[in-house]
């Protein structure tokens, strides 16, 4: 068994941003420019929990390797835990020239000199300040388009991709402007563990929410019920393979990015370096079978800081992202989801040659449940009694969906009973408000020739009241 690291997550206060995100009158139109980054925002992170999984970090296979077996975080899992598309462009390729004050400003819908103002520097880089912003985006002439921006990117700097302290540096505001967050904020979360992991303590700079929310949707209701109440560790180690959940949402894609140039895997960069990840290792989470050990697994040390990057590496990242290679999922066979003897077997042999963090909490085997044997002769007769009782029990459910059946379609026909009321009920209404706009017609009309007579005669024959009485008289 090896022994567990001491990691610290970076702490923000998200109370400032999370009550800015309240004056958002439009939800779902902030969604569609900017995805689900309210979601990620309003995430109660449970950070022990992700403490215990990074233990599990495998440097080699860039994967979380299991007793018996892996999860991999994907390009297309952060997609849709994040509601963006991974953008058919290169995306953010490491610190540069940074963008000129026009284009912040047409980003954030403010003016030009306003963003010249208070763009500042921290630590050799520049952004603005966490302060600057929530003010500015609290002023009551802020407009709806200024405040959602301004808080979209306030997300982007200071929980999608942290860094310095109530600080959104340039990084963060270059890949705002991509709009193409996906690819960089895997690369962060393999970089930023992996090194750690390699250092074995400090503290962990991604987007822990994003990360958290990932593992937390395979893992099963029995996991969060803990009515053995054990700790993470504990609850980790005791999982088997049939209780994870493999196919979540992500899986519903038509194509996977499984390679990019002459890279086996997919070479990725963040805002402090590139690393690689291999997709192979996580087809079974999109619901295709895992065989055996992967063969096109590669375990070279794909891994730098843009401050000492070997010569030609982060250019090689960069020119492979305009090679993407995509699979067709109808091309790779049938979705099943298992995992065979060989390839279980492989996942225990690496799981103990790196050694588990925490005891191992059951058995584990890579073979499957055996076949059940053919009953003996002595037992024919209880095998025909168990028959007779299955049929018996096949009848009794047939007869309760038959009911259900006749249930159903004779509420259908209650319901096309009350539509044909309901239509009959509209076009009476819709007749007697016709004919009650036909009277109303008719007496307007009647009143205006009434007014035109009493005119006339009080023109030519006197008061109106004497002409009334001439056609009116009054019995005494």
């Amino acid at each position: 068994m090896k022994r567990t690291k001491s990691y610290k997550f970076k702490e923000t206060d998200l109370v400032s941003l999370r009550e800015l995100a309240l004056k958002v009158k439009n939800p779902t139109g902030f969604r569609l420019r900017y995805g689900g980054l309210l979601t990620i925002l309003r995430t109660n992170v449970e950070e022990k929990l992700v403490h215990t999984l990074v233990q599990f970090y495998d440097s080699v296979f860039r994967c979380f390797t299991f007793p018996d077996f892996q999860l991999v975080p994907t390009l297309e899992a952060y997609s849709s835990l994040l509601g963006l598309p991974i953008a058919e462009k290169t995306p953010f390729t490491g610190p540069k020239s940074p963008l000129t004050p026009l284009t912040i400003a047409k980003d954030l819908c403010l003016k030009t000199f306003d963003v010249s103002k208070n763009l500042t520097t921290k630590s050799h880089i520049q952004g603005f300040t966490s302060k600057y912003l929530l003010e500015r985006a609290n002023l009551e002439s802020t407009c709806q388009d200024t405040l959602e921006a301004i808080l979209a990117l306030l997300i982007y700097g200071l929980v999608l991709f942290p860094n310095l302290d109530n600080f959104v540096d340039m990084n963060a505001i270059v890949i705002f402007h991509s709009g193409n967050p996906v690819p960089t904020l895997l690369a962060d979360t393999y970089h930023a563990i992996h090194d750690r992991t390699l250092k074995g303590h400090g503290y962990i700079l991604c987007c822990i929410p994003l990360l958290y929310r990932w593992f937390i949707s395979h893992l099963p209701s029995s996991f969060h019920a803990n009515t053995e109440n054990w700790s993470y560790s504990q609850r980790i180690m005791a999982l088997t393979p049939d209780e994870v959940v493999w196919i979540t949402p992500a899986a519903r894609v038509k194509e996977i990015i499984t390679g990019c140039g002459d890279f086996l895997n997919i070479p990725l960069l963040g805002t402090r370096g590139g690393i690689n990840y291999n997709p192979e290792l996580a087809m079974r989470q999109f619901g295709f079978p895992m065989r055996s050990k992967p063969i096109n697994l590669a375990t070279s040390q794909e891994f730098f800081y843009y401050s000492n990057a070997p010569d030609g590496q982060r250019k090689a990242f960069i020119e492979a992202w305009s090679k993407v290679r995509r699979k067709d999922v109808k091309h790779l066979g049938v979705r099943s989801g298992i995992a065979h003897e060989a390839y279980t077997q492989w996942v225990i042999d690496r799981a103990e040659e790196i050694g588990m963090p925490y005891p191992t909490m059951r058995h584990m085997s890579a073979s499957a449940p055996s076949r059940p044997l053919p009953l003996l002769p002595a037992t024919q007769e209880m095998y025909q009694e168990h028959l007779a009782m299955e049929s018996q029990e096949k009848r009794a459910w047939k007869a309760r969906y038959n009911e259900a059946e006749n249930l159903i379609l004779t509420l259908d026909g209650r319901d096309e009973q009350k539509d044909h009321e309901n239509r009959m009920l509209k076009k009476e209404l819709a007749r007697v408000r016709k004919e009650l706009e036909e009277k109303d017609d008719l007496l307007m009309r009647d009143s205006k020739r009434a007014r035109g007579r009493r005119d006339f005669y009080a023109r030519h024959c006197g008061s109106a009241s004497d002409s009334d009485s001439e056609y009116y008289p009054v019995t005494p």
